[in-house]
């Protein structure tokens, strides 16, 4: 008799998606909060031993390692976990493919680690940008590694791995600015990061590479990955342009206020969308076939993720100056209004954010692809026409440009499958309804802000009013019922399991 062949992570079928939902939730949930808290620590211990002139330098370099991370993975790992099966020669195929490309790319950022040095007129940006191209290698030896786990629904350890990296790479940091005060403290945030987080995946992951495929058997994944990449490399312009302006003609300086405030007003989208994102994508795409399901599954995704970032990012747009005080210090102060900004322009990106899900889970690359396109040149019309007034200017374009985009990227997501653009709206309805009164709200303590004490006490108590305001919006619609009805049942089913045995 024939033993049957062993089930390897790549192929394994994830069973009772409630079960997994609720288990990846809390976990993922617990290591987001864990990793936001390393990055605030980050944020506030760098900010008062370093100067926006250091987070300018590394600001300047930023751009380059987002543009060559695009294709450390060229979308392979994306297209692994959205496929239904894959076989371990087809998955050391796309391994190598990553491994190939990632060592290309490192070569070249030391290429043109002199050439980036004279476009800005800075020459410490020579020696960053060289250095900058170990991520690039780390973050592709990873990727197929990362893939296979969140494929086959570890959360559990892909949180260990996303929490001890970031520790590893916050203690470099910190410890690099209280002995040396530089600017490759910040590098080293990023350099430890990302090589606890390589050495992580592969310790946790079981898959090694072997024996490839030929290309021709997983040019689905490598058709899918260019679309992807393609519609990523727009989406780097329509992220990455104002700072590299800024950089070019307003200076180091200008450029530290608008790299650290963009830094924070995308903590919601890394510790929230992100991880929600990760959770989700799986069981998405193994549930295409199943639209009810499927859709249910989305539009809960959709409304926490709402939940869970729209307040915080309201407060922050009306209380920049209390908040950029306590996170930051008084040196940041005068950076507010960029920190206010940037946070309006958000409130849309969290209404797109998540539309990602549709494309991928839908095999929608292409259509992902045309949608970054038109976005980046858009974004990019805003931050020309914001240049001639400076950081504050591109940011205030930036959110006027958001508001103008969402609708339209809304309905160009859902115009097929099984999520439409009328669920899209009721999901964001109570949040409409939950922004104003937010805002009014924190304003109202804002003319009051002297009462406080201090600024902690301010954003503390102003956390709390806008969720306290926000949650009850959810009332509003079916759509809001729901989803509280569903925090509401993982609440019960983890008061269960954590009860003791009787």
């Amino acid at each position: 008799m024939n033993n049957p062949p062993p089930i390897n992570e790549a192929q394994a079928a994830p069973v009772g998606y409630r079960s997994k939902a609720i288990g990846g939730t809390v976990v993922t949930g617990v290591s987001a909060i864990s990793r936001a808290s390393l990055q605030v620590l980050a944020i506030v211990v760098l900010a008062r031993l370093l100067t926006p002139d250091d987070f300018g330098v590394m600001g300047m370099v930023f751009p380059i390692i987002a543009f060559a991370s695009i294709f450390q993975d060229a979308g392979l790992n994306l297209a692994v976990i959205q496929r239904e099966r894959i076989s371990d020669e087809e998955l050391s195929t796309v391994f190598w493919v990553n491994t190939g490309l990632g060592l290309t790319l490192c070569l070249l950022l030391i290429g043109a680690a002199p050439l980036v040095a004279a476009f800005y007129g800075e020459p410490r940006v020579a020696a960053l940008t060289a250095a900058s191209g170990s991520l690039v290698l780390f973050g592709a030896l990873s990727a197929q590694h990362s893939a296979l786990l969140i494929r086959s629904m570890h959360f559990g350890q892909m949180a260990v791995i996303d929490c001890l990296s970031l520790l590893t790479g916050t203690l470099l940091a910190i410890l690099a600015a209280w002995l040396y005060q530089t600017y490759w403290a910040i590098f080293l945030l990023n350099f430890g990061t990302s090589a606890a987080n390589c050495l992580l995946c592969w310790m946790f992951s079981r898959w090694r590479p072997g024996k490839r495929a030929l290309l021709k058997q997983v040019s689905d994944i490598t058709r899918f990955g260019a679309h992807y990449t393609l519609g990523t490399v727009a989406t780097y312009f329509g992220r990455n342009l104002d700072k590299v302006l800024i950089g070019r003609f307003w200076g180091t300086t200008a450029l530290g206020y608008y790299e650290r405030a963009y830094k924070i007003v995308l903590m919601p989208i890394i510790f929230v969308h992100n991880p929600l994102l990760r959770v989700s994508l799986p069981m998405l795409s193994q549930t295409r076939q199943d639209p009810a399901r499927y859709r249910r599954i989305f539009m809960l995704t959709y409304t926490l993720s709402l939940l869970l970032t729209v307040p915080g990012i309201v407060l922050l747009a009306a209380a920049a100056r209390q908040v950029v005080e306590l996170v930051m210090g008084p040196q940041w102060v005068s950076g507010a209004p960029v920190f206010g900004w940037l946070a309006v322009a958000c409130l849309g990106q969290l209404a797109t954010g998540p539309l990602s899900m549709l494309f991928i889970s839908q095999d929608r690359a292409r259509e992902s692809m045309i949608s970054s396109v038109v976005t980046s040149l858009y974004s990019c019309v805003a931050f020309v026409i914001g240049l001639p007034w400076g950081a504050v200017g591109v940011a205030a374009a930036y959110a006027i440009s958001e508001f103008l985009r969402t609708p339209v990227m809304l309905w160009y997501a859902t115009r097929t499958g099984p999520v439409s653009f009328a669920d899209t709206g009721r999901a964001i309805l109570p949040f409409l309804a939950a922004t104003p009164l937010c805002f009014l709200a924190v304003s109202y303590m804002v003319s009051r802000s002297d009462s406080f004490g201090s600024p902690l006490v301010f954003t503390l108590l102003a956390s709390a009013i806008v969720y306290l305001v926000a949650a009850p919006c959810l009332l509003l619609n079916a759509v809001g019922r729901q989803c509280l009805g569903e925090i509401l049942s993982i609440g019960r089913s983890l008061k269960r399991k954590l009860r003791p045995a009787a």
